[in-house]
């Protein structure tokens, strides 16, 4: 179960950008295993264990700035959409058309989180149902911060009024999560 660095820089990051004076406040509420993570240097390109990189500090985000976790997990999603979208990949957002890049996000997430898989249902022009099978663990946390990087994903490739609707949780189902993600105008 593991979350690639690129990850939990932009957790790190969404902290600094939304909630600069209260960074060292978030730090100082991670036990010691999360804290070591985040007080050296993070590198991109490296595996970390989910929990403590991910699950934990979005866990004590949520305590400290939102009223639930699911949307600490959803808007540290969409900033972390964001980030990769606008620096490693966004050539490759510019040039393909929204059901592509969604089609092709079943590539996109395993390489942020480790094992993972994800395949797209039902791809009906301004429509898209996606299955993810499997997560690095069962989590609700893991689900909705994946619905708002979708969200965001399809706002940086010019989509209006999009929604994405997690319709089946894996955490309560036990199957697979089910996001319908729908947008009125390219």
């Amino acid at each position: 179960m593991k979350a690639r660095g690129s990850v939990v820089e932009s957790i790190s990051n969404f902290i600094k950008v939304n909630f600069p004076n209260r960074y060292d406040e978030w730090i100082s509420t991670l036990p010691p295993s999360s804290k070591a993570i985040y007080t050296n240097e993070l590198v991109s390109k490296e595996w970390y264990p989910l929990v403590e990189a991910v699950i934990t500090p979005t866990e004590c985000i949520a305590d400290l700035f939102y009223d639930d976790i699911e949307t600490a997990a959803w808007s540290s999603g969409r900033y972390s959409a964001e980030l990769a979208l606008k620096g490693l990949y966004n050539v490759f957002v510019l040039i393909h058309t929204p059901s592509f890049i969604i089609d092709r996000a079943q590539n996109i997430l395993p390489s942020f989180y480790e094992p993972t898989k994800m395949n797209v249902v039902e791809n009906e022009g301004r429509s898209i149902t996606v299955h993810v099978t499997e997560l690095p663990m069962t989590n609700k946390l893991l689900e909705h911060r994946i619905g708002g990087w979708m969200e965001r994903a399809m706002e940086i490739c010019g989509c209006k009024s999009v929604s994405v609707q997690i319709t089946r949780s894996m955490e309560k189902d036990g199957y697979y999560a089910e996001y319908k993600v729908k947008w009125l105008q390219e």
